[in-house]
């Protein structure tokens, strides 16, 4: 059994805190708002945050947030082994007087217990090690399945003693990223006030709608009036889901494939109108920077994942997973419920909620 925790008590005057959130982008993404409740009810003391591989863009340009940490890559090896060692001295060495771990991974509670911080709290410790429940002074229990990521974290925070909060989600300025992509804009001939990032990949491709169907919206929405442009992430195989739908489209679309930074990305969807994507973490993205998104769900939980705020119309089609325990999909293909999402659906979708460009 789990030991018998404590009445939560809010530190007094912390000098240093560390927030810990190394899991996927949209994760990362969506733990901004719990941030920033954390800074506000602890302004004077310092915010330092540990992060996965290649995300502290997501996070550094806060200017609240003091120091940002990327975990290692997962690499074998000596460098990997010298850049544990190094990223776990700096831990202990900083001194935290409070460490909050917003995932529930074994390696964030080493930080945590690492750091000789005398309250540590975790969002929950129901997987791991099974001493983890004792290296916490506090912490959070199962989510509610049918609560967003960021609710969760609140619920969490509420319970460890802060007092209640309206989430506030917004990403970090990009003004240097917009100006260079006003440029190349430009050179493209898209009228900004017309444009409309087109992301149909994700990192999971069974969450992914048909390339004919993505490819016939693009042409669909040329005929609008809209400017399309066609995003993907780095990943190889999203990289040939996106020229394989370019390739079906009737007419050229701008196109940044696999080449855009986080914040680039973050950048080019705030000048939008609207963002059509799946369920992945540019969807996460396009709420963070107030920019209405078109979102289609298949194989998820869309009440915990859903884009967060309620200016973004989502498409869902019928799971029969999401019904009962055990694995149905055949995630080597296009999911039956994202097959059930229609052309006609999401083009009724986009004229019911934005009309025709310039309209």
């Amino acid at each position: 059994m789990p030991p018998r925790q404590p009445k939560p008590r809010l530190p007094k005057n912390p000098r240093r805190i560390l927030a810990i959130k190394n899991k996927h982008i949209g994760d990362i993404i969506c733990v901004q708002p719990a941030l920033l409740a954390l800074h506000r009810r602890f302004p004077d003391a310092k915010l330092d945050v540990i992060v996965s591989p290649h995300t502290s863009e997501l996070v550094s340009g806060h200017d609240w947030i003091d120091r940002v940490f990327e975990v290692p890559k997962n690499r074998r090896g000596l460098n990997r082994l010298w850049a544990e060692i190094s990223l776990f001295t700096k831990v202990v060495r900083a001194g935290y007087d409070l460490v909050v771990d917003f995932t529930w991974s074994d390696r964030a509670m080493w930080y945590a217990l690492g750091s000789g911080a005398r309250d540590r709290w975790a969002i929950q410790v129901t997987a791991g090690l099974f001493f983890k429940a004792w290296a916490y002074t506090n912490f959070g229990g199962k989510p509610n399945r049918e609560h967003h990521i960021i609710e969760h974290e609140r619920e969490f925070l509420v319970k460890m003693g802060l007092p209640e909060y309206e989430p506030d989600f917004d990403f970090p300025p990009t003004e240097p990223e917009e100006a260079s992509l006003r440029k190349w804009l430009t050179e493209q001939r898209v009228n900004i006030d017309r444009m409309v990032v087109v992301h149909p990949t994700s990192r999971w491709l069974f969450k992914c709608w048909h390339d004919d169907r993505v490819a016939e919206l693009i042409d669909w929405l040329k005929t609008e009036g809209w400017h399309p442009v066609l995003t993907c992430g780095p990943d190889a195989a999203e990289l040939d889901k996106a020229r394989a739908i370019r390739d079906r489209v009737t007419t050229s679309v701008p196109e940044r494939l696999s080449e855009l930074s986080l914040r680039e990305l973050a950048a080019l969807i705030r000048m939008s109108k609207f963002f059509f994507g799946m369920d992945s973490a540019p969807m996460h993205l396009s709420a963070a920077v107030h920019t209405p998104a078109v979102v289609l769900f298949g194989p998820s939980q869309i009440n915990r994942w859903r884009p967060w705020g309620d200016k973004h119309p989502v498409l869902v089609g019928d799971c029969p997973c999401l019904k009962v325990k055990g694995k149905l999909c055949d995630k080597s293909k296009v999911m039956e419920c994202l097959s059930s999402i229609l052309l006609e659906d999401v083009q009724s979708t986009i004229q019911k909620n934005f009309g025709k460009a310039g309209g």
